[in-house]
Order: C-alpha cells, then structure tokens, then sequence
C-alpha cells in the first residue's frame, strides 16, 4: 500500500515538473504594449499590398497601429541591440479594431496577445466623429486585456507618438511613465483607464483625457481633451494653462511648480508647490446655482529673482503670497471661462459637487447640466502660503 501511495506522490511531482504543455515561447508572440487610433488613413505598405491583389472589401473606418515589443533576446548582441528599437509599428485600416488585429494573421505568423497592453492612444479627427464608447468596447470586452489600461487623445495623428521616443525607450512604457511625474508638474492630468472611463461614459458625464504630442523625436503631455458626456465625443481642448487651471480648481495636482511676475518690478517668483486642495460648495438661492472654491496650498521659494540680497522675512513673503495667489486666481477662472464659454462642458465635476450636495436639484438639471453650467456664476477664492524658502535666508548671496 506505502508502495502504491509513493508511486503516485511521484508521478504527481513528475507532471508538475515537466512544464506548462499549453505555453508558448515568447519569442513566438507579438506582444501589444501600445494602440493608436486614427481616421482612415492607409499606410503605403497597405496600399502596396492592395495594388498586388491583396485587397478585402472595407468601409476604411479607421487606421489601428499596433506596437509590439522586441524580446531582449531577439535583438542579437548588446552592441547591436544598444541601438537598435527594441519595438516595432504595424499599422491595418479596416471597419472595426477587431477586424483590423485578425487581419494582422496574413502579415505575420507570431500571433498577437494583449496581456501587456499599456496605453490607447486616440487621434483627434477619430475622437471628434466617433464615441469613445465605441473605440474602446473591445479593449473592455477582451479578457487578455485589463481595464488598467491607460487611454489617452492625441491633437494629431496618434500613430505619430507611436513612433516618436528618445533612442533606447520604448513609447508604450514612456507614456505610462510620464504619469509618475505627477508630483512635479501640475499640467499633468490624472491618468484615466479603460475602469475608470466606464463610469463617464455610462453616465453621460463629461471628463477629461490626457492630450499627448509628437514633433521630431519626442512626444509631450500637452494639456487635455475634454470629452462631452452629451455626445460622449471629443468636445476640445483645453490648453497647458487652461489644464493647470483646472488641477487647481480640483485640487488634484501633486507637486509642481507656479510662476508669476511680480507687477511694476517685473520680477519673476517660483514656488514650488507641496501640498494643495480645493473646496467646491454648490448653493442653490431661490432656484439658482452657484459655486464657490476655496483653493488653498503650501510650499516654498524655488527661486526669488531679486537684487541685492534681500532679506526673505515674513512682510517680503506675504507680498509675494498675494502675487502668487492672483495669479492662481486667474488660471482657474481662465480654465472657467473656456469651459463656459467655448466647450461648454463641465470637465472640472461641479456636477457631481450638485449631485452630493443638492441631490434634488441635480435631477431636475442632470439632463441638460453642461449647457446649465455654461451660465452658473463660480467665484474662487486662493490662499496659499509659503512656508519655508531653503537653504538660503536671503534672495541672493
């Protein structure tokens, strides 16, 4: 019997060390870090191919650019993998984003897998004449796919980011990883995933989007585009600025830095930021809304920019508080303005302050709330403290 028992404790132990049957080298895969949606738009390559018979009928919807990894090992030595890209682009224009990846099986024999997937990025003419909700339903219903993915939009053509990064990185992971600077730029919005865009755009509530751009070899976080709970399309864009702004009407930035001149002198302060918060209350007055913000910071001198060494005492710092808070005010009611005014979009959620706050208010404007919120006065209030100025007691030494 002890015999019998031993045998099958050792044929169990022997399955579990001959491996995964049902793995596959990754040499053999190709493995998406990155998507790029744009408006039709076929590549030369595509047009090639079809001019030599290797055309199917299509609408042309849409262009998907595909990045893949290069396994380490695939690169051959380190003197020649040190400059060659460890990732490469293929692009297929077809009428759906799960059309265009099978049609991928006829250009290469490595079947692509979604596991990796890092970030979608989403051109603008795309964005403008079609809902997101649309672009993304098979990245949300794939179950090689996680809804951590990150979407961004692009003022441009997305599949221009794909191929702008520095030598050495791959744009995927640098995308991703811009994000993590968050606690030293305020124009940086926080990152939306396939999870957290369900909720908007379920609801027909507004928000925003990374905007991302590329010139020569390089790609930038350059401000957000504002996607319209109406139509959930892209409304527009708010500008660097107009972005800051709104971070400080949320309260949602990290760290970063604020620079204003100091009027009459001209003189040039930067303060860095280390903690900062917002209060928003909805009142509500004989039917009509309004909001108040109270915005309020921390930090300390980055640099003075003053003559003659200066002694930074407490009356020096207070002058300065008050330049810094005006211009605080000005980029919030700027961002305001172009919300109201142009986009006509609440892409800051006062909304959902109403909702909280006033519940049966919110439901009798939900309906129509961002033309409603194109005409409710908000004023802002700011204060901020600078409460250490470094190493140095003086402006200058």
């Amino acid at each position: 019997m002890k015999r019998i028992v031993l045998l099958a404790v050792l044929l169990i132990q022997s399955i579990g060390l001959s491996g995964c049957w049902s793995s596959t080298p990754i040499e053999n895969l190709n493995m998406e870090v990155a998507v790029a949606l744009d408006i039709a738009d076929e590549t030369p390559i595509e047009e090639d191919f079809e001019q030599r018979g290797g055309g199917y009928p299509k609408n042309r919807r849409m262009s998907c650019t595909y990045q893949f990894i290069v396994p380490q090992g695939s690169v051959g030595s380190k003197k020649e993998g040190a400059s060659s890209r460890n990732f490469y682009n293929m692009t297929e224009t077809g009428d759906s984003i799960f059309e265009a990846i099978r049609e991928l099986s006829l250009r290469t024999n490595n079947p692509p897998i979604g596991h990796h997937l890092k970030v979608i990025v989403i051109g603008e003419q795309l964005a403008r004449s079609t809902k997101l909700s649309e672009l993304v339903d098979f990245f949300s219903r794939d179950n090689d796919i996680r809804p951590s993915v990150l979407i961004l939009v692009s003022k441009g053509k997305a599949s221009d980011v794909l191929n702008n990064v520095l030598p050495g990185q791959t744009p995927a992971f640098v995308l991703e990883g811009i994000f993590g600077n968050r606690d030293r730029n305020l124009r940086i919005w926080e990152p939306v995933s396939i999870a957290k865009a369900a909720g908007p755009l379920h609801g027909k509530t507004t928000f925003m989007l990374q905007n991302v751009i590329a010139a020569k070899n390089e790609m930038k976080f350059a401000g957000a585009g504002v996607i319209k709970g109406e139509t959930g399309k892209l409304q527009g864009f708010l500008n660097e600025e107009e972005l800051e702004g709104v971070v400080w009407l949320t309260g949602k930035g990290k760290g970063g830095v604020l620079k204003t001149t100091e009027d009459g002198s001209g003189r040039l302060i930067t303060y860095e930021v280390k903690s900062m918060g917002s209060k928003i209350k909805a009142k509500v007055e004989e039917g009509e809304i309004s909001f108040a913000v109270k915005i309020e910071s921390t930090g300390r001198y980055a640099e003075t920019f003053a003559h003659g060494g200066q002694k930074l005492d407490a009356a020096y710092m207070k002058q300065d508080e008050l330049v810094l808070q005006d211009k605080v005010k000005e980029m919030a009611g700027a961002s305001v303005e172009t919300m109201q005014q142009k986009l006509h979009a609440d892409a800051a959620g006062f909304g959902k302050i109403l909702r909280i706050q006033h519940p049966a208010v919110w439901r009798k404007v939900k309906g129509n709330w961002d033309e409603t919120f194109s005409r409710v006065p908000i004023t802002i209030d700011v204060k901020l403290h600078i409460e250490e100025y470094g190493a140095s007691g003086t402006s200058t030494e």
